[in-house]
């Protein structure tokens, strides 16, 4: 021991490279699984600060445990084999991850509704999903600053350069994360390939058995068994309010006769002062073409509520329709009822919720649902994969319509998001139309896709017909802006929970000109269910990791 302790200090032979890919490794995993793990609580509790507040948390606090622990079992008898086998461990636990998921949402769902719900719900689901990896990968880095350091005298280069080789191990992960593998994979091989490189480095001082394991998980997810389971202004106009919401940096700005909402320094909503019913940004009139499909509805909802242009407008304009918005960022709705006219209504119902959350809950159906959620540089991606489309239809009654408003455009790499969008869409609800606003199919622009859940008569061929639009309001150009034949989507993926780039896709919109922009300007900132996995291949990992445990057990690592 002391012969392999002395060569790993004083040169980097193979035991001491291993020892640093170990402890790289192991860095990476834990930022690359805080990141993943975000991506697996939106899906059920939106990317809320509350969120992302207790995902940080608790990885943290499994760390600060792990620290502690991996420093008492290292004082008692360090060896090379016993810190490679809390790695292997590690590996295992990162492994069951994708299985574990699915039912950890689920229970920490059901603390819904309520304040308190949207609060613990997603720590609760935080703590089931990363509690104990993140605790077991805690005691890498001080059980290998334990094994590496021979006297006192070295203490200080050997944990400062172990120490910064984890952190390095963390930052690779961070930006692997967020600019490759996210982007490019779904989450269940990511949480794999993170899981096997675990191991895969975990059994460089692990007897045979354990090579045999690694071998089996790497057979088992291989293969099909384990398929898925402070802001500077640029705007012309005075200043009314500003604010930190727990989602955007917010401000109310006046343009002469216009009032209008940024959020995060894009224009979001505008009023006209002297007639608050008014609709200002000319791409909202088409939200009244689901009405034209749908002539008879009598209730609606409006998925994003901002300054409420379009419900008090269809509130005034339909005396009989009954309006619900659901919308997430409780400071929105203030500012809407202070700053833009919301006037209580026996008509109007406002909910504080996340879209999918209220749709997954609620049982009321509706004639017509406006999706006007998305942004130009963020869209909330649980809101616009196949799972969430299955439960938008559910919500739907039989002639029901939706209209979604994307910004983007029809052709060029500034269409790839809508045309994605387009393509999840007609798998679950294939009747469909779709309109570019400013009329010029290149531009990023507002795009609306209408969407019908009875097949017949097409959209298409009914707003081609011409119909009636006596009392709806209705964009007196609509027809010419329509776009004829159907998108073509072969270049773009389908949108799922599990697998949704839309970062990747909106990326090329966020740099280009935006009317809506153009026009009233904007405020730049000045500072800086994962699907359930095969039973079988969960059965076998389980099997793998009670093997393991019970080796470990019986053998006790030397």
């Amino acid at each position: 021991m002391r012969r392999w302790l002395n060569e790993l200090v004083h040169r980097p032979n193979w035991a001491s490279l291993g020892l640093r890919a170990q402890v790289l490794v192991s860095g990476f995993v834990v930022m690359a699984l805080e990141l993943l793990g975000g991506r697996l609580v939106a899906t059920s509790f939106g990317n809320s600060i509350f969120a992302w507040g207790s995902l940080i948390g608790v990885v943290l606090s499994g760390l600060a445990i792990g620290y502690y622990l991996g420093g008492m079992l290292a004082d008692r008898s360090p060896s090379a084999e016993k810190f490679s086998g809390i790695i292997f461990t590690g590996g295992l636990l990162v492994l069951l991850v994708p299985f574990i998921s699915p039912v950890a949402l689920a229970v920490s769902f059901s603390l819904q509704p309520g304040e308190l719900g949207s609060r613990l719900g997603p720590l609760l689901a935080s703590i089931l999903i990363l509690g104990l990896p993140s605790t077991v990968l805690g005691m890498v880095s001080p059980y290998a600053l334990k094994i590496a350091t021979q006297s006192l005298a070295r203490i200080g280069r050997v944990s400062g350069n172990l120490y910064s080789l984890s952190t390095l191990g963390s930052i690779i992960g961070a930006f692997s994360a967020a600019f490759v593998l996210i982007p490019l994979f779904d989450l269940r091989s990511i949480l794999f390939g993170m899981g096997l490189a675990l191991m895969t480095v975990a059994i460089l001082w692990l007897p045979r058995f354990a090579k045999v394991l690694t071998l089996i998980a790497v057979l088992i997810v291989a293969t099909p068994i384990s398929g898925p389971l402070s802001y500077a202004a640029v705007y012309s106009g005075s200043i009314v309010y500003q604010d930190e919401t727990p989602y955007s940096h917010l401000d109310v700005v006046d343009q002469g006769s216009r009032r209008i909402l940024y959020l995060n320094g894009l224009p979001h909503s505008g009023m006209d002062l002297t007639d608050p019913n008014v609709l200002v940004f000319a791409y909202t009139t088409y939200f009244h073409l689901g009405v034209l499909a749908n002539p008879d509805m009598e209730s609606v909802l409006f998925v994003g509520g901002g300054g409420f242009s379009g419900p008090k407008n269809f509130l005034s304009t339909y005396p009989s329709v009954s309006v619900d918005v659901v919308e997430v960022d409780p400071d929105v709705i203030d500012v809407a009822q202070r700053y833009f006219s919301v006037q209580p209504s026996p008509r109007l119902a406002i909910i504080n919720e996340d879209a999918r959350i209220y749709l997954t809950r609620t049982e009321k159906v509706y004639d017509l649902i406006v999706l006007d959620a998305y942004a130009k540089t963020y869209v909330p991606f649980h809101l616009m994969t196949t799972e969430f489309m299955q439960i938008l239809h559910s919500r739907l009654t039989p002639r029901g319509v939706v209209v979604s408003n994307l910004i983007g455009s029809l052709s060029g790499d500034t269409s790839d998001l809508v045309r994605a969008e387009y393509k999840t869409i007609t798998l679950i609800i294939p009747n469909i139309a779709v309109f570019a606003t400013s009329g010029f199919v290149g531009s990023v622009q507002n795009i609306m896709l209408v969407f019908a859940r009875p097949a017949s008569p097409s959209l298409i061929q009914l707003f081609g017909s011409e119909p009636s639009t006596a009392n709806i309001p209705v964009p007196p150009n609509y027809l010419s802006h329509m776009y004829q034949g159907q998108l073509q989507t072969d270049d773009v993926p389908v949108l799922t929970d599990g697998y949704a780039p839309v970062e990747d896709l909106l990326n090329p919109v966020t740099g280009r000109p935006y009317i809506i922009e153009q026009q009233f300007g904007r405020v730049v900132p000045v500072v800086p269910s994962v699907q359930g996995s095969g039973a079988v291949a969960f059965l076998g990992i389980v099997l793998v990791g009670v093997s393991w445990l019970v080796y470990v057990s019986d053998r006790r690592l030397r």
